[in-house]
């Protein structure tokens, strides 16, 4: 506080050629960029210098903001944080974020004395709007709740797999068949259950930082070309084979 105070008030009363002489904003905008800060610490910078010439006092404020506040109080930081937030489009992550506070350059630019870590930037992204997330997608839905498919599963296939358990022998939690009768009578049953996973050509992570109010867009259905593997089995025999 006290280097910009005394180097605005320099600016303002030495008649330089080119300087800044008895011009305040210019004075306080040139000693907040030879702390490498931006308009925002110029203006403290004024009102510090302000309150000074008046009582002598040099007021407890931090030209970035309130002391507990973080370095995105500077505007010129937080302007070049979201442009290199967009040079990375969908690759934003924390590390990126991280590894471009701590460079040398923007440090140097921003006087940023202490390594960022990455709780700090993890909270940048979130104050800056960046939530980790999927991707909004626009122009697809599938049918899962649609109101005939809702209708079917709930009066009629799971009334009916609940009926039909009434009849499966049960295990204990060590695999072992518990003996006993039946909760109706009739012949046992023995439900095989279908397993199915599908792997595609362009499978790919979705999750990474979107900002908040990013809108939806369109996207091609589909991951290319797929290979499914599907498999049979049952608590009874376990997967489905051949005898031979």
């Amino acid at each position: 506080r006290l280097i910009g105070i005394q180097t605005l008030l320099n600016f303002y009363v030495t008649p330089v050629e080119g300087g800044t002489y008895a011009h305040w904003g210019a004075s306080a905008r040139l000693a907040a960029h030879g702390l490498g800060r931006g308009k925002h610490c110029a203006r403290v910078l004024a009102a510090l210098a302000r309150e000074f010439i008046h009582t002598r006092e040099v007021l407890d404020v931090n030209p970035y903001g309130e002391w507990n506040d973080s370095m995105l109080a500077d505007e010129d930081l937080a302007n070049d944080i979201r442009l290199h937030l967009q040079s990375l489009g969908k690759e934003i992550t924390v590390d990126k974020l991280v590894q471009y506070l701590n460079s040398p350059e923007i440090r140097v630019e921003h006087g940023i004395d202490k390594p960022v870590s990455l709780t700090t930037a993890r909270r940048y992204l979130d104050e800056l709007g960046y939530r980790f997330t999927s991707p909004k997608k626009g122009q697809y839905v599938d049918g899962h709740e649609r109101a005939d498919v809702v209708y079917y599963r709930d009066n009629v296939y799971l009334p009916r797999l609940f009926e039909l358990h009434k009849r499966v022998r049960v295990f204990d939690n060590d695999g072992n068949p518990i003996e006993g009768p039946f909760a109706v009578s009739g012949h046992r049953v023995i439900v095989w259950y279908h397993d199915e996973s599908i792997f595609y050509a362009h499978d790919r992570r979705r999750e990474t930082w979107y900002h908040k109010d990013a809108p939806a867009t369109p996207y091609q259905k589909g991951e290319g070309h797929s290979f499914m593997v599907a498999d049979y089995f049952s608590s009874d025999f376990g997967w489905l084979r051949d005898p031979d």
